[in-house]
């Protein structure tokens, strides 16, 4: 559900870009053609000719950053089902000229923030266009409950069949299964995706959704490891997938216990949120029904 306070956000980059995307187009420069004279000897040869203007941004803008930061935008607040989503979206850098490029998203950016301020787009907008941080974590937290259905049999539950045991015994089964839940919901989920480079440093995320510039980290917590290894991964994984020009800006750290330590629980949850640029801290616990020793075969040896 979109809250107040995202709605506000949604409108204040509206006003930002339409404020930059103006500036942009009174800082672009119209340099006339210059004259040529057409191949051809004798009477054969034609007038010389005019080519056309060019345009040129002069100034400190990023017109390609601008582009995206409008995609991103539109993407966000666009409902999935709206049928004129993926033209209002589509960039138009690939004809034209800067000048009719720019004038065509401040058009369509315009006419998208009016409709959203009277509520047009928000009144349609189905859950799966209206997701905010404050969601993820609610998907997340209630991950728990989604096991109650986890299939571990016991015994066959049909006739002939195979009883079914789904192990969870590290971290890339703990990032299938949030990718199986969040994949459902936000179209531009990505998993595995290296970011920016931090010096010789090219980090690489667990999960992240652009459309809300958010990483989500996974950690499978060993019976060895102690929390503070929890605490020191995540904090070396802020600081470089947040990095200043990420285009990330903040992050829901994920944790998997796999030896349900529910009283080291609050004070890991409450160490982690102090990190810079943490927006939510999840932990959950292996559920009940899966025998102890699932992840003893695939524990790191820690020293």
């Amino acid at each position: 559900m979109l809250t107040s306070d995202n709605f506000k956000r949604n409108l204040a980059q509206f006003n930002e870009l339409i404020a930059e995307g103006e500036a942009m187009y009174k800082a672009i420069q119209v340099i006339p053609g210059e004259l040529y004279s057409p191949a051809g000897y004798g009477i054969f040869s034609e007038a010389s000719r005019q080519a056309p203007e060019r345009y040129v941004l002069d100034g400190d803008y990023d017109w390609e950053k601008w582009q995206t930061n409008y995609k991103l935008l539109l993407e966000k607040v666009i409902p999935l089902a709206n049928s004129q989503r993926t033209s209002l979206i589509e960039a138009f850098s690939g004809y034209g000229n800067l000048k009719t490029n720019l004038e065509t998203h401040l058009s369509k950016l315009k006419a998208v923030k009016e409709n959203y301020e009277k509520g047009l787009l928000i009144s349609s907008q189905s859950a799966l266009g209206s997701f905010s941080l404050e969601d993820v974590s609610e998907l997340l937290r209630r991950v728990p409950a989604g096991l109650r259905r986890w299939t571990w049999e016991e015994k066959p539950r049909t006739k002939g069949g195979t009883p079914r045991q789904w192990y969870i015994e590290n971290e890339y089964h703990v990032q299938n299964l949030l990718y199986f839940l969040l994949a459902a919901v936000f179209p531009d989920i990505r998993e595995e995706e290296y970011t920016r480079s931090v010096g010789q440093k090219k980090p690489r995320v667990d999960l992240e959704i652009p459309s809300l510039k958010l990483v989500i980290e996974i950690k499978f917590w060993y019976r060895r490891d102690r929390p503070q290894k929890i605490i020191g991964e995540i904090a070396e994984d802020t600081s470089l997938y947040l990095a200043q020009g990420s285009p990330h800006e903040q992050m829901i750290a994920f944790i998997w216990d796999d030896s349900r330590r529910t009283e080291e629980h609050d004070l890991l949850h409450s160490g982690i949120k102090r990190l810079p640029g943490i927006f939510d801290v999840v932990i959950v616990s292996r559920p009940g029904s899966m025998p102890d020793n699932t992840s003893v075969i695939n524990e790191p040896d820690n020293e």
